[in-house]
C-alpha cells in the first residue's frame, strides 16, 4: 500500500505542476499586461484566451509595460493601442 500512496503523491504533484503551467502562468501574464477583457474571457474559455493574451503586447502603462519594455517596444504598443481606439 505504501507504493500506491507514493505514486499517488507523485501524480498529484505532477498534476499541480501541470495546472500551474497551463493555467496560472498565462492568466498571471495576462493580468500583468493589463488585458482585463481577455482575462475575463479566459475564465469563460477555460484558459485558452490567456495563451493568446500572453503573447500579445502589453497595454501601455500596465505593470509589464513599465517594468519590462524598452522604448522601441513601448512605442509599438502605444501605436497599436492608438490605432485600435480610432476605429
Amino acid at each position: 500500500m505504501e507504493l500506491f500512496a507514493a505514486s499517488t503523491g507523485v501524480a498529484v504533484a505532477y498534476g499541480i505542476a501541470l495546472w500551474a503551467v497551463l493555467v496560472i502562468v498565462p492568466s498571471t501574464i495576462t493580468a500583468l499586461k493589463g488585458q482585463w477583457l481577455l482575462f475575463v474571457a479566459g475564465w469563460l474559455t477555460l484558459g485558452i484566451v490567456w495563451w493568446i493574451a500572453a503573447v500579445r503586447l502589453a497595454r501601455p502603462g500596465s505593470w509589464l509595460d513599465r517594468r519590462r519594455y524598452g522604448p522601441e517596444k513601448r512605442q509599438r504598443a502605444q501605436q497599436r493601442y492608438d490605432n485600435s481606439t480610432r476605429g
